[in-house]
């Protein structure tokens, strides 16, 4: 005889039931996140960095589940999308002397055709002894991920994040 009946069935329903809404509501991510401007950065050191593939990975590693990075076009996958795109990104080796490095991500998370939200969002290191050319734009894709998984739990429309990119105050990370 069973001590508590239909305990059983309760704990399935708790575990099951949460890793299927989960998995209806998971976010789709490109694999790369893609420079707005690519012909701009096959002439720079961006080129030979693979920072923008290291984003991809990191926000899915520290979303624990929530997003997903696809090879397809985000346009086909239906369902929740965060298209992500660098806007701005500046790296060089010589540590301090070379000046900050940064990078600059622009995103906006749809369900289909509806907007549920956009950011623009930079991170900058300026790490005095740093010399490696993609070593920093490593730190700063280890910081947007972070920004960016935390946008995710509330997500917002700002009104700016299309606008002139330069315009706001730059993070340090």
């Amino acid at each position: 005889m069973e001590k508590f009946p239909g305990y059983g069935l309760w704990v399935a329903a708790f575990f099951v039931v949460p890793a299927t809404a989960m998995a209806a509501d998971t976010i789709k991510i490109a694999k790369v996140v893609p420079y707005q401007d690519v012909k701009a950065v096959e002439s720079t050191n961006l080129s030979k960095c693979d920072w923008n593939r290291k984003l991809s990975q990191l926000i899915v590693k520290k979303s624990r589940g929530r997003v997903e990075a696809v090879d397809a076009e985000l346009a086909s996958v239906g369902g929740k999308t965060l298209e992500l795109v660098i806007t701005m990104a500046h790296t060089a080796g010589g540590g301090g002397i070379s000046g900050p490095k940064f990078g600059r991500v622009r995103g906006e998370l749809r369900d289909g055709d509806k907007l549920l939200g956009n950011f623009s969002i930079k991170r900058a290191t300026a790490r005095p002894f740093t010399f490696s050319v993609c070593g920093p734009l490593d730190k700063v894709a280890e910081a947007l991920s972070g920004d960016i998984v935390d946008w995710l739990e509330n997500p917002t429309i700002d009104p700016n994040a299309g606008k002139a990119d330069g315009s706001d105050e730059d993070a340090q990370s």
